[in-house]
């Protein structure tokens, strides 16, 4: 079972920008001409249409500096401009239909929602906000600009929540063959993996498919030939990941489509593994495999079901103030004047708090030290006092403690994770691409030949 992460949000810092702009130009000859003479220049054109939205070349500029800043960062060799303005412009284009589609459903992200997102950011690059905005500006970006690429990215997670998360059902029957046949070491082995996906429509015209297969078996031949992957996954990957070289990270193969972890058997470091796939062509390459050993499935284990209310400081809201206003929650909880649940939903920063605060059952080491120290000391019912993390502050209440016989129920949720990983992956991938057909796109800028 993976740690509980108290807060769900990363963003990398690294977004730099560049803006132009044409200007108009005026000349005389005073020599010959008496009458000033001066031409317009457009100021900005356009890109792309998307609905009834446009995306504007300065705008597409500007994300392709960025992006081309953060593929130098990772000593990513840049692919020709025209193949990475291209797949910059499919990332604006997706992400704008995505924006589209919040509006439409009523989804929003309020303010506070942002500026402790923001902040969060900061925090994890040893940074204060004003010394993040400093270091922005230093690479071309406005405060401005990086918070509507923020809350962009959390309007994202709301409705993909709402329209891909919430659908996915792990039957427990599921669950029980999985731990039948993760058991075994094929099931248990990690990949780590790099990806390239050459994407198709829902209902691809003949013409599609052929050029998809065609760049799809130029991608894999130039793979398979030693080509630089992060460099070819930067140039023609329509993944999520593609501008981060295709890094998936290590994958346990119970949680990658059956057809894949097929390829992977016997595979070593270095394969190429080509596969057709409902949503294109996806070609990976093994970067590392290993075996993390036997799990013990039949152990006695002790779990503990914890509630939580979490609370980040703020330049609005200073340390004192934040410890104060738990110790006052906790007040009001034990007088009975309220309950941690509704409490938790008022006032908890993490996403917990629209469960009541309730964490679920826990097992030994799935908190912080410092947090599962105090939780150890707490009787049940009883709240603890407000407890300083790197994270913020917490007040944790047990509501129960048991001990588990036989199959562990850490593996029932470890195979419930793996399973759900698995099918958000490709539910995430079905989503995107039925956004982007259903969408009315009209390109204006010149396509790369290749």
């Amino acid at each position: 079972m993976k740690k509980i992460k108290l807060l769900s949000l990363a963003v990398s810092l690294s977004l730099s920008t560049l803006v132009c702009s044409p200007v108009m130009a005026q000349k005389a000859d005073s020599a010959k001409h008496t009458q000033k003479s001066s031409k317009l220049i457009p100021v900005d054109r356009i890109a792309a249409v998307v609905n009834n939205d446009v995306i504007t070349e300065v705008e597409l500029q500007s994300k392709v500096h960025q992006a081309a800043l953060q593929l130098r960062r990772q000593n990513i060799n840049l692919p020709p401009m025209d193949n990475l303005r291209d797949q910059i412009l499919e990332r604006m284009i997706l992400q704008r239909i995505i924006e589209q589609k919040a509006r439409e459903t009523g989804v929003r992200i309020d303010d506070n929602m942002l500026n402790s997102a923001i902040e969060q950011i900061a925090i994890s690059n040893n940074m204060t906000v004003p010394q993040m905005e400093s270091r922005l500006k230093q690479d071309g970006v406005t405060m401005n600009s990086f918070r509507n690429d923020i809350r962009s990215d959390l309007l994202t997670q709301r409705l993909r929540e709402r329209e891909v998360d919430d659908t996915i059902k792990i039957p427990e029957s599921e669950v029980d063959q999985y731990i039948k046949d993760q058991l075994g070491p094929e099931k248990r082995r990690q990949y780590n993996l790099q990806r390239i996906i050459i994407s198709l429509p829902e209902a691809p015209t003949r013409q599609q498919f052929e050029n998809a297969q065609r760049t799809a078996n130029k991608v894999l031949q130039d793979a398979q030939r030693g080509a630089n992957f992060s460099q070819l996954a930067a140039k023609y990957s329509r993944s999520s990941d593609a501008m981060e070289g295709g890094n998936m990270g290590w994958k346990t193969a119970s949680s990658l489509p059956p057809p894949l972890v097929d390829s992977l058997k016997g595979t070593r470091d270095g394969a190429i593994i080509p596969l057709r796939a409902q949503t294109g062509f996806h070609i990976y390459k093994v970067l590392g495999v290993r075996d993390p050993g036997e799990s013990d499935a039949n152990v006695s284990v002790k779990q503990t079901r914890v509630r939580q209310i979490f609370l980040r400081p703020t330049e609005q809201t200073p340390e004192n103030v934040v410890i104060n206003r738990l110790k006052d929650i906790k007040r009001r909880i034990e007088s009975g004047d309220s309950d941690f649940q509704t409490l938790a939903r008022l006032h908890s920063a993490d996403p917990s708090g629209t469960r009541g605060g309730d964490l679920g059952w826990l097992y030994e080491g799935d908190l912080p030290p410092v947090l599962e120290e105090q939780l150890n000391k707490l009787r049940k019912g009883e709240i603890s006092e407000p407890i300083k993390t790197p994270y913020g502050w917490h007040i944790l209440q047990v509501t129960d403690r048991r001990t588990q016989q036989g199959v562990n129920e850490r593996l029932r949720n470890q195979a419930r994770d793996n399973l759900r990983e698995q099918k958000l992956a490709e539910a995430t991938l079905e989503w995107e691409r039925k956004l982007r057909d259903q969408a009315y796109v009209e390109k204006r800028i010149n396509l790369p030949n290749d």
